[in-house]
């Protein structure tokens, strides 16, 4: 649909002048581009949310309370992505502009980083549980958490560090200790699994280009205290 339309749909329904967007429009009518317009517009217009201030605190009480719980909700998820990256893909609707210069670890993090600065209450449903995506998502923030919080920066620091005392008490100050108890039952099988997916075993340095986004993002030093 042409966005002006969305647009003025959308004021009808927040103004309380219709229920719902999809009482006025049928749903195949609406693409996935467009229930990303709406939201984006929705948290630009109305909340005044830039795109990091929208990814730390857009959640299903603000998408009730803005009207879009229900498109987003029945939004098709394309083939290659799973139940977990639903909201890191709805982000990528919403802004496309940033595709392929911010990757999935930037979503990631951010909502990590929103429940560690008590943003949020609690990880998004099926954040760390499910499938591949899932996956992705324990081992990026525990990759995260080692640099930005315990200082690793070499593949064997990062092994050495998951070996030692201090790994338990560490996960749970980082809320990564049930996702390791859960997938991995050992810190040991955890940080191999997470060095594994960012090919670092036979490397010395350790994630420059996570490094690189989490500056980007402006975020890094609030993270740490």
């Amino acid at each position: 649909m042409e966005k002006t339309d969305l647009c003025y749909l959308y004021d009808s329904v927040f103004s309380g002048n219709s229920k719902t967007i999809l009482h006025e429009v049928d749903r195949d009518m609406l693409f996935n581009s467009d229930i990303g317009f709406l939201c984006r517009y929705a948290c630009e217009y109305y909340l005044h949310w830039g795109p990091e201030e929208t990814i730390q605190k857009l959640s299903r009480p603000v998408l009730r309370m803005m009207k879009l719980d229900n498109l987003v909700e029945e939004m098709e998820l394309p083939p290659e992505i799973s139940p977990p990256e639903k909201r890191i893909y709805l982000y990528s609707l919403m802004y496309p502009e940033y595709l392929g210069k911010l990757p999935k670890a930037f979503f990631v993090t951010a909502f990590y980083q929103s429940v560690l600065m008590g943003r949020r209450e609690e990880f998004p449903r099926c954040f760390f549980s499910g499938g591949y995506g899932a996956e992705q998502n324990a081992r990026i923030c525990l990759m995260y958490a080692l640099q930005i919080f315990a200082g690793c920066r070499t593949t064997g620091g990062c092994i050495r560090f998951m070996a030692s005392r201090q790994a338990v008490p560490f996960l749970r100050e980082a809320k990564l200790y049930y996702v390791m108890k859960r997938r991995y039952r050992t810190p040991d099988a955890y940080i191999q699994d997470a060095l594994a997916l960012v090919g670092m075993l036979d490397r010395v340095s350790l994630c420059m280009g996570y490094q690189k986004i989490y500056t980007a993002s402006g975020k890094r030093s609030q993270a740490g205290k």
